[in-house]
C-alpha cells in the first residue's frame, strides 16, 4: 500500500507503493462508511503530496497518527501517482499511521490499471519524478511532455514551466503551489461527493412515501423493485385505470417494462379501460426496443383497441417505420381495418408517412383497398389532407385516382374541398378528369367556389373547367360563391364570364337572391353593381333578405331604389298591418 508517513524514521518526502495491493472498485481498508448509494465502489488509492522539505504534512517525528510520520530531509518531492484516491485527512501526532484513520473519498481523476501501464504515461510520470526530485530543468524535455505538464500547472493557475523571473519547476515554491492547488481540487471534490450522498440519502428517504403507481409514473426502477419485493401487486391499476405496464410502455420506460415483466406482469393487461394494450401504447409511443420486449413475452400482435386500432395501425399513423416493420415480421394483419374502415396504408396516407407506406406496399398492402362506408382510399385520403408527396408515390405505385368515395368524390375533389393547389395540380397532370365526372354530385370547380380557394379555382378554369355545370342541387360554381360570401371567387367567376342570371330550374334562386338570404351584403352590392337582375326568382331579393331578418340588407336594397313596388306587394301580400311602407319596418 501507499502509506502516508506514518511509522519510519526520516528519509525524503517518497512513499513505497504495492499497486497489486489495490482492490478495483471497492471502499479503502478501515473506511467506516460503506460505499455510496447506487452501489458504487471506489477503488481509490492514497496520495500524499509534498511541496517543500522537511517532514510530511502533519508533522512529527517517528510514528504519528494519520498525517504524522516520518521527518523528510532532503530536496522536495511531489509524489504525483498517476491515481489520485483518498485523501488522508487525520491529524498529526501521536501513533503508528493506521488504515482507521478518518478519510475524505473523492471518486475523480482516477486512472486505471491499462493507464498506469502505458508506456507513454510511465515514462512522463518517471520523467515527471525524478526532475522534480533532482532539480532538473523541465524546459529540456520533449515538447509533447513539455506540453502536458504546462497545461497542468496552468489548470493549477501556476503558468508556464519557466516564468519570466527563471524559476524552474522544481523551484520548492512552485511546488508548493501546485501541491495546494491540486490538495484544493480534492477537498471540494470530496465535499461534492458529501452533498450527493446526503441528496441521495434524502430522496431515498422519499421513495416509501409513493404509491406503486407514482413511482411507475416516475420511472424510477429501484422504488418498484422494492415496492414489488415487499408484496405489492404488479398487476394493479392506477386511479384512472391504466395498467402498470401500459404505463411504463406509453411513456417509454424500458428498463422499467422489463422489471414488470420480469415480476410476471399481464403482457396484455388494457386496465379498467379496457382501450389499448401495452404493446399498442408502446407503438404509438414509437418505442421500438419496448415493442420488441413486448412481442419476446409473447404479446398479441393483432390485438384490436376498442376503436378497432390495432399496434400496426398505431405505428403506421405516427411514422415509426422501424416499428412498422418489427410487427410486420412478428405476423401483423396488413389489411385490418379499423372502425373508421381505415387500413394501415390508409393511415399512413392521411398522415403523410410515405416510409411506411412504402414498407407496407412492399409487404403486399392493398393500394386501392377502400373503406367499407366511405369508401376512401389511401390516395383520397392523401390528396383530402394536401400531402404532395405521399400523393406522388401512390400515383407512381398505382393508385386509382378516379376512384370515388361514398360521396361520389374523386381524388381531385378531395383535393379541391381543401383548396390543395398543387396536389390538384399534380392529379391534373397525371390525367384527372377537370369536370364532373359520371354519377357524381358536383364538379371540383363547384367545390373550389364553395371553399372560395380562388387560386385553385383559377388554376382548374384554365384547364378548362366548366362554369355553368351544376351540382346536385341547381346551384353552380358562381351561385355556390355568392351563397357562401366569397365576393373575391364571385369577381374571379365573374371575370372568366360566369353567368351572372343563371337560375335553378324548381326555385329560380339566383347568384344574387342566395347571397341576399345569407346576408351578405357586399357580395349582393357586388352582383347589383355587376348587373344582376333583381326582379328574377320566386323569391326576390328584398323578400329573401326580409325573410332571414338581414335588417342593414333590406335597408340597403331599398336605399338602392332596388325594391320597387315589391316592398308594398310583399308586405301587403303576407304581413297585414304592414302595408302602410317604410314606416313598417
Amino acid at each position: 500500500m501507499l502509506t502516508d508517513g506514518g511509522g519510519g524514521s526520516g528519509g525524503g518526502g517518497s512513499f513505497e507503493e504495492d499497486l497489486d495491493s489495490v482492490t478495483p472498485r471497492s471502499a479503502p481498508a478501515g473506511a467506516s462508511e460503506p460505499p455510496p448509494p447506487g452501489g458504487v465502489g471506489l477503488g481509490l488509492r492514497t496520495v500524499r503530496l509534498f511541496g517543500e522539505a522537511g517532514p510530511a504534512p502533519g508533522g512529527g517525528g517517528s510514528g504519528g497518527g494519520g498525517g504524522g510520520g516520518s521527518a523528510g530531509g532532503g530536496d522536495a518531492a511531489l509524489d504525483f501517482k498517476l491515481a489520485a484516491a483518498v485523501l488522508r485527512t487525520g491529524g498529526g501526532g501521536g501513533g503508528s499511521g493506521s488504515d482507521e484513520d478518518e478519510v475524505s473519498e473523492v471518486e475523480s481523476f482516477i486512472l486505471d490499471q491499462e493507464d498506469l501501464d502505458n508506456p507513454v504515461l510511465k515514462t512522463t510520470s518517471e520523467l515527471f519524478l525524478s526532475s522534480a526530485a533532482e532539480g532538473t530543468d523541465l524546459r529540456t524535455v520533449d515538447p509533447e511532455t513539455q506540453a502536458r505538464l504546462e497545461a497542468l500547472l496552468e489548470a493549477a493557475g501556476i503558468g508556464k514551466l519557466s516564468t519570466a523571473d527563471g524559476k524552474a519547476f522544481a523551484d520548492p515554491e512552485v511546488l508548493r503551489r501546485l501541491t495546494s492547488s491540486v490538495s484544493c481540487a480534492l477537498d471540494e471534490a470530496a465535499a461534492a461527493l458529501t452533498r450527493m450522498r446526503a441528496e441521495n440519502s434524502h430522496n431515498a428517504g422519499q421513495v416509501d412515501n409513493r404509491s406503486l403507481a407514482e413511482a411507475c409514473s416516475d420511472g424510477d426502477v429501484n422504488a418498484v423493485r422494492k415496492l414489488l419485493d415487499e408484496g405489492r401487486n404488479v398487476n394493479e391499476h392506477t386511479e384512472e385505470g391504466e395498467s402498470l405496464l401500459c404505463l411504463a410502455c406509453s411513456a417509454g420506460y424500458y428498463e422499467l417494462a422489463q422489471v414488470l415483466l420480469a415480476m410476471h406482469a399481464n403482457v396484455e393487461d388494457r386496465g379498467n379501460k379496457g382501450d389499448i394494450t401495452p404493446l399498442m401504447a408502446a407503438a404509438s409511443g414509437g418505442y421500438v426496443d419496448i415493442v420488441k420486449l413486448l412481442l419476446v413475452h409473447c404479446a398479441d400482435v393483432n390485438a384490436q383497441s376498442s376503436t378497432g386500432n390495432t399496434a400496426l395501425t398505431y405505428a403506421c399513423a405516427g411514422g415509426f417505420v422501424d416499428i412498422v416493420k418489427v410487427l410486420l415480421k412478428a405476423g401483423a394483419n396488413i389489411e385490418d381495418h379499423n372502425e373508421n374502415g381505415h387500413t394501415p396504408l390508409m393511415e399512413a396516407a392521411s398522415a403523410g408517412h410515405v416510409e411506411v407506406a412504402r414498407v407496407l406496399l412492399e409487404y403486399g398492402a392493398g393500394i386501392n383497398t377502400h373503406s367499407n362506408e366511405f369508401k376512401e382510399s389511401a390516395l383520397t385520403l392523401a390528396c383530402y389532407k394536401g400531402h404532395l408527396d405521399m400523393v406522388r408515390f401512390l400515383l407512381e405505385a398505382g393508385a386509382d385516382q378516379e376512384h370515388k368515395t361514398d360521396e361520389m368524390h374523386t381524388a381531385l375533389m378531395e383535393a379541391c374541398m381543401d383548396g390543395h393547389v398543387e396536389v390538384a395540380r399534380l392529379l391534373l397532370d397525371s390525367g384527372a378528369q377537370v369536370n364532373m365526372p359520371a354519377d357524381s354530385f358536383e364538379s371540383p370547380l363547384t367545390l373550389a367556389a364553395c371553399g372560395g380557394h380562388v387560386e385553385l379555382a383559377a388554376l382548374l378554369i384554365e384547364r378548362g373547367a366548366n362554369l355553368e355545370e351544376v351540382n346536385d342541387e341547381g346551384y353552380t360554381p358562381l351561385m355556390e360563391a355568392a351563397r357562401e360570401g366569397h365576393e373575391e371567387m364571385v369577381a374571379l367567376l365573374l371575370a372568366q364570364g360566369a353567368n351572372i342570371n343563371a337560375q335553378t330550374e324548381e326555385t329560380q334562386e339566383t347568384a344574387l337572391t342566395l347571397a341576399c338570404c345569407g346576408g351578405f351584403s357586399e357580395v349582393a352590392d357586388f352582383l347589383i353593381k355587376a348587373g344582376a337582375d333583381i326582379e328574377l326568382g320566386c323569391s326576390t331579393p328584398l323578400m329573401e333578405a326580409a325573410q332571414e331578418g338581414h335588417l342593414e340588407l333590406v335597408k340597403y336594397l331599398l336605399a338602392a331604389g332596388q325594391a320597387g313596388g315589391l316592398k308594398e306587394d310583399y308586405f301587403g301580400g303576407h304581413r297585414d298591418g304592414q302595408a302602410s311602407g317604410e314606416g313598417g319596418l
